[in-house]
C-alpha cells in the first residue's frame, strides 16, 4: 500500500497527476462500498487471529505435537498473526479513509516505518517457514532417522534465522518509508528513487518478485516433487514392506499432502500481490478494485491456513476439537452453578457430573 500512496503524492491540489492520469483510490467511495470492501477483511481479522492462535496454542499444549514441523508452522502462524494485527487495521483505515496517515510529526514517522517494516518482514518469514516445512518434508522421507535426531533442536535455530534474514532484507523499508504533507494532508509513503537512486524501486521490487517469490516457489516445488517421487518409489511392487514403514510412509503421504496444498494456497494468494508491486514500480496505473483485490487475495491467506490444517491433516482436527470439548465444559459447571443455587442443590454433585460428561 506505501507504493500507492505514492502515487497520491504526484498529483497537484485539483486531483490531476503531474506525471499521468492517476485516480485517487477509496477516499471517495459510497458508504455502501466501503462497507462492501470492509466486511471481508472483517472476516479475515477475525478468523486469522482465532486460528493462528489456536494453531500456536495446540502445538504448545500437547506434547506429540512438538516436532520440527509444527514449529515451522507455529512460527508461519505468528507472522500471519502478526501481518492481521499490525496491517490489517491500517489497510481498514484506507478503506476508510483513503491514504491518508492519520498521525504526524516524529510519532507519526515512527509508524510510517515501522508498520510496513513489520508487514514485510512478516511476509518474508512465512515464505521461508514454508520452504523450511518443504525441506523438512524432503529430510523426514528421504532420511527420517536423522531428522527425528535433530529436527526440533535445528528447527529453533532455523526459525530464528528467518526472522533475522527477513528483518535484514527489509531495512530499505526502514530508511526510505517517509511522511509527507501534500494539499493539507499528511502521507505515508515508500520513497526509494529519492533516499537512494533512480530505479531503485523497480530493483527493489523485481528482487521482491524473483527473490522472494518466484525462487521460494521454484524450490518448494522442487522439493515437493523430491518427496513425492521418493514415497511412489517406496510404495511400488518388489520393494521390501514391513508394517511399520507402511505406517510411516501413510503417515508422511498424508502430512506432505497438508504442506503441499498450503504452499499451494500461498502461491496463489500472493502472486498478485508481488506482480502489482513490479508493475507500480514501473508507474503502470491499475485501478483501484486490483488494488484493493491484490491486498484482500493476499491477507486472505492469513485466515485460509488455519482452516487447511483443520481440513487436511487428522492431528490438528482432534487437538482443535479437544479445545472446543475444554472449553465448553469450561462454560457449563457456571451455568449448572446457578441453576444449582436457586433450586438448592448439593454443589459436589452437579461438579462431578459435569466432570464425567467431560470425561466421556
Amino acid at each position: 500500500m506505501e507504493d500507492e500512496s505514492a502515487w497520491v503524492l504526484k498529483k497537484d491540489c485539483s486531483g490531476v497527476d503531474t506525471d499521468s492520469v492517476k485516480s485517487f483510490c477509496f477516499d471517495s467511495d459510497s458508504v455502501a462500498l466501503r462497507i462492501a470492501r470492509m466486511l471481508p477483511y472483517a472476516l479475515i481479522i477475525l478468523g486469522s487471529t482465532v486460528g493462528n492462535i489456536l494453531v500456536a496454542f495446540v502445538v504448545f499444549r500437547s506434547r506429540p505435537m512438538r516436532k520440527a514441523i509444527n514449529f515451522f508452522i507455529v512460527n508461519m502462524a505468528m507472522s500471519d498473526l502478526l501481518i492481521t494485527l499490525v496491517y490489517m487495521p491500517r489497510v481498514i483505515g484506507i478503506l476508510l479513509r483513503g491514504y491518508e496517515w492519520l498521525s504526524e510529526g516524529i510519532a507519526g514517522l515512527v509508524f510510517c516505518k515501522l508498520v510496513y517494516f513489520i508487514h514485510e518482514t512478516a511476509v518474508s518469514v512465512t515464505i521461508f517457514s514454508a520452504i523450511c516445512i518443504s525441506g523438512e518434508r524432503f529430510l523426514a522421507v528421504v532420511r527420517p532417522l536423522k531428522t527425528l535426531a535433530n529436527g526440533t533442536k535445528a528447527a529453533r535455530y532455523l526459525i530464528a534465522l528467518t526472522w533475522m534474514i527477513s528483518s535484514l532484507l527489509r531495512i530499505p523499508i526502514l530508511i526510505a518509508n517517509k511522511i509527507g504533507e501534500h494539499c493539507g494532508k499528511v502521507y505515508c509513503s515508500l520513497s526509494l528513487d529519492e533516499v537512494f537512486w533512480p530505479g531503485s524501486s523497480v530493483l527493489y521490487h523485481k528482487f521482491n518478485l524473483i527473490g522472494m517469490y518466484a525462487t521460494p516457489m521454484g524450490v518448494m516445488i522442487a522439493l515437493y516433487s523430491a518427496t513425492i517421487f521418493s514415497l511412489k518409489r517406496r510404495s511400488r511392487p518388489g520393494n521390501r514392506v514391513t508394517t511399520e514403514n507402511t505406517q510411516a510412509t501413510e503417515m508422511n503421504r498424508k502430512v506432505s499432502r497438508m504442506v503441499l496444498v498450503v504452499t499451494t494456497a500461498f502461491i496463489l494468494c500472493w502472486i498478485l500481490y508481488f506482480i502489482i508491486a513490479v508493475l507500480m514500480s514501473y508507474d503502470v496505473k491499475i485501478s483501484c478494485n486490483i488494488l484493493y483485490l491484490r491486498l484482500l487475495f493476499a491477507h486472505s491467506n492469513c485466515a485460509l491456513t488455519p482452516v487447511l490444517y483443520a481440513l487436511f491433516s487428522e492431528n490438528y482436527q482432534r487437538e482443535f476439537r479437544n479445545v472446543f470439548w475444554a472449553c465448553l465444559c469450561l462454560r457449563r459447571p457456571r451455568r449448572r452453578a446457578r441453576t444449582s443455587e436457586r433450586l438448592g442443590i448439593n454443589e459436589r454433585a452437579w461438579t462431578v457430573e459435569t466432570i464425567m460428561e467431560c470425561q466421556l
